[in-house]
Formats: C-alpha cells, structure tokens, sequence
C-alpha cells in the first residue's frame, strides 16, 4: 500500500514507513498539529505502508544479503520506488526526514530477532538513511497509562502469550486514559459524519478546528451554537450540540481555559517522559528520572540495546515484553527543549 500524493518532486518533503495502518498516520497528525515547530505537514508526508520483515527482504534483494554486516549506505526511497515502479524514481536527498515505525509483535510469523535487530542498528538517523522507531508490542503502547503520574508503568509488561494484537488493543482500550483524549478529532469527524450526516468534509473540518480552539468552559454552549449554525439546524443541532459539550467537559481541556492543541500538546509531553523513563528502566534499571536529567538520559538511551533486551526476554512463551512506545520520541529528537513540562503531573486528573 501507498499513497504518495504527486508525481512533482518537492524536496521538503517526510516519508513516513508504517505497517499500512491507519491508525499511526492519524498519531504523526496529532503530534505534528500539536508541535507544529516540527514544521512537518500531513499533506508534505508521503505515506508508505509495508511489513518490516517485507522491507527487510527488499533492501537484501536490492544491496545483497549481507547488507546489514557491510554497513552498506541504503536508499529506502530509491528501493521503494523500483518496488512500485514509480517514474521518476525517488532518492533520499528528496527527503528532509525519513522514518520508520513498526509494531514489535512477537507473534508474526516471519518474526526473526537478527533482522529486526540489524534493521534497528542500521536506521538510526531520520535525516540520512532513516530512524526507526519499535513500539512494544504494538503502536498502542502510546496510550497504555491508566493515570498521569502513573506509577504502575514502570513494571507494566505484557505476556508472551497475549495474542494476536487484537486483545492488547482490546486491554489498552479498557485501561487507558489517554484514549479519549487522543482520539477525539478523529471521533468528532465521525460523529459529524456518521451520526448527524455532515457530508460536507471542509464544513466537518473548519467545525473541527472551531471546537478545537474553544478555551473557555463558561460559555462553550454559546460557541458551540455559532460554531454549528453553518453546519446543521433545528432539533439535531441542538443535540449534537449538547453530545460535543459532554466531551469537551470529559476531555476538561476548556476547564483548564486551554485549547484542545495546548492541553494535548502537555498530555504528549508527559506520555514521552513516562516512555523515557521506562525506556531507561529497560537499559539501565532505573525508572525514576527528575526532569533535570531526563535530556541526559534520553541522549544515552540506545535502541539496539532495548530491543536486545525485550527479545532475550520474549524468548519463551512465559516471558514477556516490556510496554514501550518509541515512536513518540520522534519530538524529542527533533529539538528535546519542545517537551517543556508546563502542567504539573499532580495536577491532572484523566479518571
């Protein structure tokens, strides 16, 4: 699967690498829209969706067998391109940023620890041959906090056993209390959508971003009415109406007098701190990190040695993984001063 989305070359552009899921494309929106110093725009991304061991195959094919162990210099979007035959074949110097996420999933059938662990060797810089990020076991790590500050996450783990990924996305849906906070744009487009047939996609988007800037839970009634008056009348305004004032104070972002962009944007800042904190209870042992040396031991964090790690732990079918979530690190790579903690972790309250 892809959809690249022209045939003019635009050398400012980001290739995204995914296992063909929708869902990360709707979480590298989230996180691009909430640090929009990034300067990475959807419509700038191409998206190309594939299996890491598929890929894996199609860099050997291309580079030889032994591509990993020669530290070869691989192109992904020239063997992309002679992949999917596109005219004009595509280089790397045509991206600013190329990066890779894919699930850990012990499970699939074509899982090998060498492949996964050179591949994870071998991309270790999104502006030259790519970064890649592993998420333990499955891209739903990112929401799997029962409560901010949560304490239980330095230990939270996952069996072996647990399989396929339909029953840890079914756990994470039950425990999380991120979820609904995360997944409220997309929920709101498909209430818009499906509940209240608002065909129209730029009248669902500039109602979207209407609500997503309201500030102010005082008058949210009266702003929700201006923002529906162009979208839908009568009995079923009133209604939607009252539907999306039950989320907004379910979310709390207008309660805070933050938009939903600055109260996600502090929710993402402290879902990567637990992540780096856990991340270096897997490296090093320790999980509690003060802010002041977080930088520190974010820098001397090293995937190769995670993933090393939760593989001589997965081994059996009695062991376990460690609930990890790299991908949103792609922030603190880019500039680690974004993750500015400006909410105190007592102060929130998801439950």
């Amino acid at each position: 699967m892809n959809n690249y989305r022209s045939e003019e070359r635009n050398r400012n552009q980001t290739l995204l690498i995914v296992e063909g899921d929708h869902e990360k494309n709707k979480l590298f929106w989230l996180i691009f829209k909430c640090f929009p110093e990034i300067n990475i725009d959807m419509n700038n991304v191409w998206i190309y969706g594939t299996n890491i061991y598929l890929l894996y195959e199609d860099i050997a094919k291309e580079y030889g067998i032994n591509w990993a162990e020669e530290e070869m210099d691989i192109d992904l979007p020239f063997v992309i391109s002679k992949k999917q035959e596109l005219d004009p074949i595509r280089y790397k110097d045509d991206f600013t940023n190329i990066i890779l996420v894919f699930d850990y999933e012990r499970h699939d059938t074509n899982f090998s620890e060498r492949k996964i662990l050179e591949m994870q060797n071998s991309f270790s810089d999104a502006t030259d041959m790519g970064k890649l990020y592993i998420n333990y076991p499955m891209i739903e790590s990112y929401q799997h906090l029962t409560n901010i500050p949560d304490c239980d996450f330095a230990e939270r783990k996952i069996t072996v056993s647990m399989k396929p990924g339909s029953k840890y996305k079914e756990l994470v849906g039950k425990e999380s209390v991120i979820k609904r906070t995360v997944e409220f744009p997309s929920r709101i487009d498909d209430l818009m959508n499906d509940h209240f047939g608002i065909n129209d996609m730029h009248i669902r988007q500039n109602c979207s971003e209407k609500i997503f800037e309201l500030a102010n839970a005082e008058n949210i009634e009266a702003e929700l009415q201006k923002i529906l008056e162009t979208a839908i009348t009568g009995g079923r305004q009133k209604t939607l109406k009252y539907q999306l004032k039950d989320w907004i104070n379910r979310i709390g972002y207008a309660n805070r007098r933050q938009t939903y962009w600055q109260y996600t944007r502090n929710l993402l800042v402290e879902i990567i701190y637990h992540n780096i904190c856990k991340a270096n209870r897997i490296q090093e042992g320790v999980y509690d990190i003060v802010w002041s040396q977080c930088k520190e031991k974010f820098e001397n964090l090293d995937l190769g040695r995670i993933l090393n790690k939760q593989n001589m732990l997965s081994r059996t079918e009695d062991g376990f993984v460690w609930v990890l979530n790299t991908c949103m690190f792609v922030v603190a790579d880019y500039n680690f001063s974004l993750l500015e903690r400006k909410d105190c972790m007592s102060s929130w309250n998801l439950l």
